[in-house]
């Protein structure tokens, strides 16, 4: 019997995680029967991958009010799909906190651990980033460019299968970090 070292277990259980949130959306999908389907399956993945994501970021102790303060998802979108999808990973656990997702919330800066911006909003992606420059807010988005405008993680399709790239001076700059496994499964990651 051969005993694997816990980091090779711990690497192993991070990258199938991962993985599967990745490739969620990489199944083949008949476009004619379940169009709208798709859609919902396409958000759900994006979803997922997320709060995936966010079981490896370590937030700074002072981003939390006590021990037991939630984790608070705040998700903008102008779908009602991908505030659906979201809205499904209400109280599932990032760690021992609970997640609260919150929908379009008008306060950003001190109330978001996780800020997810969605492509379809039409939202001032720069202007939202700037905003957050200093709070200890993981900001993920689906905009083409999102991690050159200052996100940490965008979210991209590349053949039918959810990648994603990664931004470390954003991530460092807020005072967070990530599991360096997790940075072996990004598309890109920019130093």
């Amino acid at each position: 019997m051969t005993v694997t070292p816990l980091r090779d277990q711990r690497w192993r259980r991070i990258r199938h995680a991962l993985l599967a949130c990745a490739f969620v959306v990489g199944f083949d999908i008949d476009i004619d029967t379940a169009h709208a389907q798709a859609l919902g399956s396409d958000a759900a993945a994006k979803a997922k991958l997320v709060a995936t994501l966010a079981r490896f970021v370590q937030w700074p102790p002072a981003s939390f009010e006590t021990d037991t303060s939630p984790l608070r998802l705040c998700v903008f979108t102008a779908s009602a799909t991908v505030e659906r999808a979201f809205q499904s990973q209400n109280n599932t656990l990032v760690g021992t906190r609970s997640v609260r997702t919150v929908i379009n919330p008008q306060a950003v800066a001190k109330n978001c651990h996780i800020l997810f911006v969605d492509e379809n909003g039409g939202f001032r992606v720069d202007r939202m980033l700037r905003s957050l420059s200093a709070e200890p807010a993981f900001t993920v988005g689906t905009q083409d460019g999102f991690v050159s405008d200052g996100g940490m993680v965008e979210i991209v399709l590349v053949d039918n299968a959810l990648r994603f790239d990664v931004n470390l001076v954003a991530l460092r700059e807020a005072g967070l970090s990530v599991n360096p496994g997790v940075l072996k499964l990004a598309r890109q990651v920019r130093q």
